[in-house]
């Protein structure tokens, strides 16, 4: 070391010397440019002995590599060019400054080199040039293939922007022989007559951890749903150019080195060559990592922010993505992470951990099976919650599959399948935990009768199957968690499942509902230190609109997260009740039920529509009937709920035909602006056949028909919703007989709101009973017209 500052010192005194004498020789007038016609003197006894154009390079990668400003800027031509630019200024404080803006420039132009680019052909999505990017010959031909200069191999600005990363161990690989080249200075000009020197240096990356990363050998490159993978570079070659001949240019010394980064910077005229050498990158891999893998983890244990810790597991994954006891950790912190962001998500406040993991979970499943796009910003590509939700599933499977997890963790992954709709896997999960839980150990048995009923309710909910068994076999895995239940927190968690349950039902039992959800309040008001977990549980998107038929319960005007438009943008709640049931049990046996109007396509036939006795009713005692055929084509009997109109209902009936033939049909209507125009779903229950009509001026056309599978049995359900699930102003119809989701689709959208009724048509007369009509608020699209 002692000889190095020696020859530095050395070096730098020749520098100002040389400067010193080129300065008076510009005062004598002598023409700069002409650099073969006046040459410079130096005194030989002050200039510095020889150096090997190999140790010069590696001077060069030492001082760059250990941030030795001053020392590098002395061996790096296009320094020099700087400071002689500069030589009219104080020769030491043009010295310091140069050197310090050549370095800078430098680093800046080595990070852009490796910074990411837009990947053409996929809008907003990125190269993703994770530390070198690309290195390895396997992908010199791709898009994104860049001829780096070497000195970006040891730049500090790439290769410690790991905090403590140690140095680089460099070492001289080969020298070449000299060669005559071209060196410019100016494009506008012949190059200057030089010799150039190629060295090649080894560059070692001693610690795995810290090491730059770059996309590992035959890695795709090309945008591709493999996710590419990268690695930490353990050794790699890279060659410098050294040029001498610079005396005879009128520089200080005579040999330096080529810095190929900095854009106005000397350059060999002759076509340049890879400065990392293609061939040359080794990785490091697994086994090579063990010792530095160990204490890694132990580092990890103690470090106190997510951040730094998720950063370090993904480091360490590189290298092994197999070790499941990284992925235990791993999974284990993002999942609290994702359970953490669910609370902050929810504006809601708990008293500790356990409880706000508990409410955070319970968050997530209400937003699982409703609204879901709580996991992601609205019109934002990349959200840091649905990243940590994602990573979190893969790292607990490889923890437990390496034999690292706990029944906890098991059970954390079936949340997590069941949060991702693998409703599936989250059972497989549950069940084989319930089934390991003792009888006598209440607590954890009750935990995961909730867990397994929540798993039903996701699978039901957004596959819209209200005839599954499941159905009752998710209230009573519920109600079996409430019994067993000994905390109001745990009470109210299976108590949401069973008020979900309730608002899934067809037919749906209003009362019950509203008892459950009295015990949810109840439950609720006994928690101590909880704030605001009440606007989601009466607030999501399937309770929100059956609570005003309820008393007591004021449905919140918001329960969105903050990224998510409010409920007052997608929709306006107004004072008006979007729940409605017609059991016409209180209405005059003879007569038409009030707020309802009759009418017919076919003038003159109207009538027949009447309140009549049934003790077999669903909901006895009374239905409503219809007893004139409706023979001549085209004839459809109609009677309209007159009061309110609906732009997406969500209605259910219950029907009995009694025919004299088989060609009636019995249905409900739908967006009817009057008597001549309105939409049609009859069912043919015995020939199990459904239709879908648009009646226009009285003419009917037939959008769709199919067939169904209709239950034995007088009485059948048709139930028919308007939906707008992708948030566009195109709604279509899903159609459920009995229960059981129909394929019968219609040709054309279903246009504009209007009243909802009742229709017959054929040779048939039809009772009718528990008509239900539910305006589905969520499904409007977010905007007129529909921005996406």
């Amino acid at each position: 070391m002692h000889s190095n500052l020696n020859k530095t010192f050395q070096l730098t005194t020749l520098m100002a010397l040389s400067l010193l004498i080129y300065q008076g020789v510009m005062a004598q007038g002598l023409p700069a440019a002409d650099q073969s016609s006046q040459a410079i003197r130096v005194d030989v006894s002050l200039e510095a002995p020889s150096v090997h154009p190999a140790d010069l390079a590696l001077r060069y990668a030492e001082a760059m590599a250990d941030g030795k400003v001053e020392e590098w800027a002395a061996l790096d031509l296009a320094c020099l060019m700087r400071q002689r630019q500069q030589a009219h200024s104080s020769l030491l404080q043009a010295s310091a400054a140069t050197a310090k803006s050549c370095w800078e420039a430098t680093m800046e132009a080595h990070s852009s080199l490796v910074a990411d680019e837009t990947e053409p052909g996929i809008i907003g999505a990125l190269g993703r040039g994770t530390g070198f990017g690309l290195i390895h010959a396997s992908h010199q031909h791709s898009d994104f293939w860049k001829n780096y200069p070497p000195a970006l191999a040891i730049s500090p600005a790439v290769v410690k922007k790991d905090p403590g990363a140690p140095s680089p161990l460099l070492k001289v690989e080969k020298a070449f022989a000299p060669q005559s080249a071209g060196l410019v200075f100016d494009r506008n000009a012949p190059p200057a007559d030089v010799q150039k020197t190629r060295i090649d240096l080894s560059v070692t990356y001693p610690d795995p951890l810290t090491a730059p990363l770059a996309l590992l050998p035959n890695e795709p490159w090309w945008a591709s749903p493999v996710i590419r993978r990268y690695g930490p570079v353990r050794t790699l070659i890279v060659r410098f150019t050294i040029v001498r001949g610079l005396k005879a240019l009128g520089y200080p010394v005579d040999q330096a080195v080529v810095n190929e980064a900095l854009p106005n910077a000397p350059f060999i005229a002759e076509p340049s060559v890879a400065g990392i050498l293609p061939s040359s990158p080794k990785w490091w891999d697994h086994s090579q990592s063990q010792i530095h893998i160990q204490q890694s983890i132990q580092d990890v244990r103690v470090t106190d922010s997510f951040q730094e810790r998720v950063r370090k597991f993904q480091r360490l994954l590189l290298l092994n993505p197999r070790e499941s006891q990284i992925n235990a950790l791993y999974g284990t912190d993002l999942y609290l992470a994702f359970i953490q962001d669910g609370l902050a998500k929810a504006n809601m406040t708990a008293p500790d951990q356990g409880t706000g993991q508990q409410l955070g979970e319970l968050y997530w499943n209400i937003q699982a099976q409703t609204w879901r796009q709580e996991f992601t910003e609205v019109a934002v590509g990349h959200s840091p919650t649905a990243e940590t939700f994602y990573l979190a599933m893969p790292a607990l499977e490889v923890a437990i599959q390496g034999g690292q997890g706990n029944q906890e963790m098991e059970r954390r992954l079936g949340a997590l399948y069941r949060w991702n709709n693998d409703s599936a896997s989250a059972l497989a999960i549950h069940e084989r935990l319930l089934q390991d839980i003792p009888p006598q150990d209440t607590l954890r048995r009750a935990q995961m009768l909730a867990e397994i009923s929540w798993d039903r309710v996701q699978w039901l909910s957004w596959n819209r199957r209200y005839d599954h068994p499941w159905m009752n076999q998710a209230r009573e895995e519920a109600e079996q968690s409430v019994n067993l239940a000994t905390t109001p927190l745990e009470k109210m968690i299976a108590g949401e499942a069973l008020v979900i349950l309730d608002s899934l039902a067809v037919p749906r039992d209003q009362a019950r509902l509203q008892n459950h959800l009295m015990q949810v309040r109840t439950w609720h008001d006994q928690l101590t230190g909880v704030e605001g977990i009440w606007n989601h549980l009466v607030g999501n998107d399937l309770v929100k609109s059956l609570i005003p038929e309820g008393i007591n319960i004021t449905v919140p005007a918001s329960a969105r997260s903050p990224e998510v438009m409010p409920n007052e943008v997608h929709y306006r709640i107004q004072d008006r009740n979007f729940f409605k049931t017609w059991n016409f049990d209180q209405e005059d046996v003879g007569g038409l039920p009030s707020g309802f109007s009759v009418s017919s396509t076919q003038k003159g036939v109207a009538g027949g529509w009447k309140i009549a006795a049934d003790s077999h009713a669903p909901s006895p005692p009374n239905v409503i009937m219809q007893t004139s055929p409706c023979n001549e084509e085209p004839c459809f009997q109609v009677m309209f709920g007159d009061q309110q109109t609906h732009e997406l209902p969500d209605i259910v009936v219950h029907i009995r035909q009694h025919f004299t033939s088989t060609q009636g049909e019995a249905g409900i209507v739908l967006a009817a602006r009057d008597s001549r125009n309105f939409y049609a779903v009859t069912l043919n229950a015995p020939s199990d056949r459904l239709r879908i009509y648009r009646i226009e001026d009285a003419l009917p056309r037939l959008l769709g028909e199919g067939p169904v599978q209709a239950k034995n049995g007088p009485w059948h359900v048709l139930r028919v919703q308007m939906v707008n699930s992708a948030h566009v102003d195109h709604p279509r119809l899903e159609i459920y007989v009995d229960g059981r989701e129909t394929t019968v689709m219609g040709s054309e959208p279903i246009k504009g709101e209007g009243h909802v009724g009742l229709v017959t048509t054929g040779d048939t007369a039809a009772q009718f009973d528990g008509l239900r009509v539910m305006e589905m608020i969520t499904n409007r699209p977010l905007s007129r017209p529909a921005a996406y």
